[in-house]
């Protein structure tokens, strides 16, 4: 009967999660988007509490905690999900777009994950049992980097960093855990869109050739063959409720979940080849 407080619901991973968490009768959701008309797809019922969260304001964080204790008493699960991506070269990509995607990715999940410390520590030890966990939803760009995506690795990585030395900064009788999970690629709208959504505004004529790293990695990923072992959110969303039902985390499990074969698969080689240069 944990009660599940997750951002980004309007669509993808965020949406999968919350449908799949209420499957459980016994499960609560909060399900938070900036625009709260964005989560009708979503079922209504006692155990669903859909909110308006802006993750980069204290005061959107604050009113949304404070509702969601009104309306369920504690938190058990904080799933940091919202997030984007501007795509382009990195050399011309505004700096305002790079600072919004920040902004959004790593001081969006850092607010809310500070904000929810004292609630996982103090509020629910006097609901019961203290202690939860915090899963960031990060992705394999938080552990690799791929051309004209920077930015969102930027944002990726450091959110990896912070969780890493927070997770060994919190004492473990508070009973608080953290996962970072680390899909590969996953059918989303935000996947369906990667080469769309390609800036190409005012592009330098030195980025256009088809040699370019970026536009090889454009073309890969406009192929059926970069997609057809993507995997569905649903499948995703499957495998990190089973580890949270099931206790896993932070027990059998470390900090880090990558997901799909195409995660596990360039994480190894990538380990494989920074061992070999040791």
């Amino acid at each position: 009967n944990a009660v599940w407080f997750i951002t980004g619901c309007s669509s993808g991973i965020g949406q999968a999660l919350c449908e799949h968490v209420l499957k459980n009768t016994t499960s609560r959701v909060v399900a938070t988007a900036r625009n709260p008309s964005s989560l009708s797809s979503l079922p209504d019922g006692a155990n669903v509490f859909k909110l308006a969260l802006d993750v980069t304001s204290d005061q959107s964080i604050d009113a949304a905690l404070k509702a969601a204790l009104e309306r369920f008493g504690r938190i058990d699960v904080v799933v940091n999900n919202a997030g984007y991506s501007v795509r382009g070269d990195t050399e011309i990509l505004p700096i305002a777009q790079a600072r919004g995607v920040m902004e959004v990715n790593f001081w969006g999940a850092v607010r809310v994950t500070r904000a929810v410390l004292p609630i996982l520590r103090d509020t629910n030890a006097a609901t019961g049992t203290s202690g939860g966990l915090i899963i960031q939803i990060t992705s394999i760009g938080g552990r690799l980097a791929f051309a004209g995506n920077t930015f969102y690795h930027a944002s990726k990585f450091a959110l990896e960093g912070f969780t890493e030395g927070l997770a060994r900064e919190i004492p473990d009788e508070w009973g608080i855990r953290f996962l970072c999970v680390e899909p590969g690629g996953v059918k989303t709208r935000y996947a369906e869109t990667a080469v769309s959504s390609f800036d190409t505004t005012n592009r330098l004529e030195v980025y256009k050739d088809a040699s370019m790293p970026t536009n090889q990695l454009l073309a890969y990923l406009g192929s059926d063959t970069a997609t057809r072992n993507w995997a569905e959110p649903e499948k995703v969303v499957e495998v990190v409720y089973s580890f949270v039902a099931k206790g896993e985390v932070g027990r059998r499990w470390g900090l880090r979940l990558p997901l799909g074969s195409d995660s596990f698969g360039m994480q190894k080689a990538a380990y494989e080849q920074g061992l070999g240069e040791l």
